[in-house]
Formats: C-alpha cells, structure tokens, sequence
C-alpha cells in the first residue's frame, strides 16, 4: 500500500511514554504523511513535549483541548483534521513488535478497515491483570452474540481505516466501548473488516485509564454492556 497515512494518537498524562511511541512510529517503513496526537490538556507536559519533538520533524502535529473531553471525541477530532487517505489510531502506550505498523499497511491491500486482534488465530491477550483479561474476553464473547458481528475483537482500539469512511460514521460513547460501535456500524454499512493476530501486554510504563479499582472496573463493565445493548435495539448512543 503505497498511500499516505495520518497516525493519531489521543494523550492525557502520557509524557512518560509519547516519546518512545512518536520515535518508533517514525522509523516504520510506510508512507507517513503525519503524527497527530491529540492532548487534552494533560497537566505533566504532555503536549509541551511533542512541540519540542515537532520543531525536529514537521510530520509531528499537535491538537491542544482545553477540557478533558474523553477518548472518542479527541480521535475523532484527530481524525477530522487528518489529511492521509488512511487513517491509523491507538493509545499512547501502544506496544508492539517493530514493524507491526509496516505489516498493517501490507495486510491493508482491498479492506476498508484493519485492526489488531487478541481472539483470531495467532492473538493473545497477554495482559498481566487477569481481571481484566477475562473480562475483556466475556465481553467480546457476548457482544459478538448480541450483535451478531463477524469481528472477534470489538474492543481492540487499535485501527487503520480508509479516510473517507468517516464522512458515515461517526464515533459514540465514553470510553473504549466507541470500538464496538464503530465496527458493528462498519460491518452493517457493507464496508470489509479484517483482523490481524496481535499480542496484547499491559503496559510497561505510566498508569492505565481505566478499571484502577474495583469499582471503577465494574462501572466500565455495565457501560460497555449498556453500549452494546443500545447499539442492539438501536437506541441513541451518547
């Protein structure tokens, strides 16, 4: 695949690790028209760093929120403001095998979206928070269920789509759970998925988002179900 790509990366709290991702995506043999990272005001300095990173190297762009408006809204936002015709996007503390992102673009060839998947042959999820694990699987296992999609992982958040899809779906909901929404309207609207194997590890550095206690994990846990369950009986998703 031989067309430029946009990579946008939504950040809070992620000085510790945007370095390290923003440098290993550069040095991926693939046509990269830009890195976005979209910060939402992060009080550690997140995005005073990547000014200092994009005065070295142009393709390095940042788009400052002033209110932490949550993850979907800051990759769709990126992903308004991109100008490659293919679009990738994941979290700040993607960790993953060099080349993977070359390996993406090669497997890209006639899809209109690719992501990277725990539960097609070939993925693991290899987080060491067990909890989490389970939970993950058990949600998948039952959205896949409920809705009826051919996609294992709905909610993988690491994704390369072709630009123009974006003009007829749009991203809803809070958290992590905007995934499955965004591949179930994909899959109904025609367009062709595929998931490429991909080994999930917790991550190395700076401190995770989500499910930090177990109330917090519970609370994400129903609105993920009560994401699915909208998507299902088509009621409006915020």
């Amino acid at each position: 695949m031989q067309e430029d790509i946009s990579v946008v990366i939504p950040t809070y709290n992620e000085r510790e690790v945007i370095a390290g991702t923003v440098r290993s995506i550069t040095q991926e043999t693939v046509n990269l028209k830009e890195i976005i990272v979209v910060d939402d005001n992060s009080p550690d300095g997140t995005g005073e760093l990547i000014k200092e990173l994009s005065k070295n190297d142009l393709r390095i762009k940042l788009i400052s929120r002033q209110d932490k408006k949550g993850l979907p809204g800051a990759i769709a936002e990126g992903i308004l403001k991109a100008k490659g015709k293919i679009v990738l996007w994941f979290d700040a503390d993607f960790a993953s095998v060099p080349g993977t992102i070359t390996r993406m673009c090669q497997d890209f060839n006639s899809y209109d979206i690719l992501l990277l998947s725990r539960y097609v042959p070939g993925g693991q999820d290899g987080r060491r928070e067990k909890i989490r694990v389970l939970a993950s699987k058990a949600f998948n296992s039952f959205a896949n269920f409920l809705l009826h999609t051919k996609t294992k992982d709905l909610t993988s958040g690491y994704a390369m789509a072709r630009r123009d899809i974006f003009d007829k779906i749009t991203f809803n909901g809070i958290y992590g759970e905007y995934f499955t929404g965004f591949i179930y309207k994909a899959e109904k609207l025609g367009f062709k998925v595929k998931e490429m194997p991909y080994i999930c590890f917790s991550r190395q550095k700076g401190v995770s988002k989500t499910s930090q206690n177990l109330f917090q994990f519970i609370r994400y846990c129903l609105i993920y179900l009560n994401y699915a369950f909208k998507l299902k009986f088509n009621i409006a998703c915020s």
